[in-house]
């Protein structure tokens, strides 16, 4: 009993640590600036100046959806970049071969990422709704702020997916590109589905962020609804299971059989 409490307690400081050091390593970035502050800022603004209802419902809805976009584009760019940084600058190899499972540090990693991004998010979006004076509304603070965890779990999980891929090919850039701006128009975070072809509005199903926008809307209006939360949280899990059998095959291909490049 007392070996199993000091594995978890293992994983749980390899989290921290990493975590601590990706939130570290973000200020020398400057692509944080534009998720954290220019994409939030340009996507309120081009949303709420143009709206002729301006209900507080109305308008926490739209907040929600540009803070999961802005989310979504860190998460892609930047939980997801994590292993593809570390092979650029020639570290993947000590980070797939160290004692520790592997998963943890870009787990951590990812955390750490996803936590500071959707703060200065957070930051941003209140500053500029305090400069438009945009009312909203909080109906249910504490499932939103269960909400907000959901969201973190699920970038993680798919920062540990595409991360994978990230490794395995050398068209990271391509693939970002390839599913960040599809996710734009079929997330449901921005554009209303309502507004997408149903030949496309089925990809949407497998979408977590897309559930999560759902959720996160009707707790801050005041309904709790807790079918999209579980249909999230599904699908996180998902993503994680999958990320992780995707990891566990490019660790295989280092150790085994010396097919991956690492620089």
């Amino acid at each position: 009993m007392s070996g199993r409490r000091e594995q978890v307690m293992a994983a749980l400081d390899v989290l921290l640590i990493s975590a601590r050091m990706q939130v570290s390593e973000m200020r020398a970035m400057p692509a944080v600036v534009t998720f954290a502050f220019v994409q939030p800022t340009a996507f309120l603004l081009v949303a709420l100046l143009p709206l002729t209802d301006s209900s507080p419902e109305k308008v926490t809805r739209i907040v929600i959806g540009v803070l999961l976009t802005s989310f979504w584009t860190s998460t892609v760019w930047g939980t997801a970049g994590v292993l593809r940084r570390d092979r650029s600058g020639g570290t993947l190899a000590r980070s797939l071969t160290c004692v520790r499972d592997p998963r943890l540090m870009v787990i951590g990693k990812g955390l750490g990422y996803s936590l500071a991004t959707i703060v200065l998010a957070g930051v941003t979006v209140t500053l500029v709704l305090l400069v438009l004076r945009q009312p909203v509304v909080v109906a249910h603070p504490v499932w939103l702020l269960v909400g907000l965890v959901a969201v973190l779990l699920s970038g993680t999980a798919i920062g540990l997916l595409v991360g994978s891929i990230f490794v395995i090919t050398r068209y990271g850039l391509q693939l970002s590109s390839a599913l960040m701006y599809p996710m734009f128009l079929l997330g449901g975070m921005l554009i209303p589905l309502e507004m997408v072809p149903w030949g496309l509005r089925w990809i949407s199903y497998g979408i977590s962020l897309r559930w999560l926008q759902q959720f996160l809307a009707g707790a801050a209006a005041g309904r709790i609804d807790l079918v999209p939360l579980a249909l999230a949280m599904g699908l996180t899990m998902g993503y994680g299971l999958l990320g992780s059998w995707l990891f566990q095959r490019t660790i295989r291909r280092t150790r085994k059989e010396a097919t991956l490049e690492l620089y």
